[in-house]
């Protein structure tokens, strides 16, 4: 069961995320989707950390730091388009480590 909700994306108790962009907000997120999933973030108390980095051969992803619930999450960017699509994004929270933490720390 979700604790907190913001719009059509909820938060879970154990960190865990599902980011859904709600049919009247469509299309603001398709005019600028990385403007539109950052104050997404922002209202989630989460934020971009760190530069894009390579997933696998195909794909980049980009870590997300969650300061309310001191966990972090990769965000595809291909996830972009599954938004845009209207469907949830589901991110798992993983806990800290002492790399993680000093990313998060440098960018503070």
């Amino acid at each position: 069961m979700a604790f907190r909700k913001y719009k059509e994306s909820l938060q879970f108790r154990n960190g865990n995320l599902n980011l859904r962009i709600s049919k009247e907000d469509l299309e603001d997120f398709n005019k600028d989707q990385v403007l539109f999933l950052s104050d997404l973030l922002f209202w989630l108390d989460c934020e971009f950390v760190g530069e894009t980095f390579c997933l696998n051969n195909f794909e980049t992803g980009h870590i997300i730091y969650n300061s309310y619930m001191d966990c972090w999450y990769v965000f595809n960017w291909s996830d972009l388009d599954v938004l845009a699509l209207g469907f949830a994004v589901k991110l798992f929270a993983r806990e800290m480590d002492d790399d993680i933490r000093d990313l998060v720390n440098k960018e503070a």
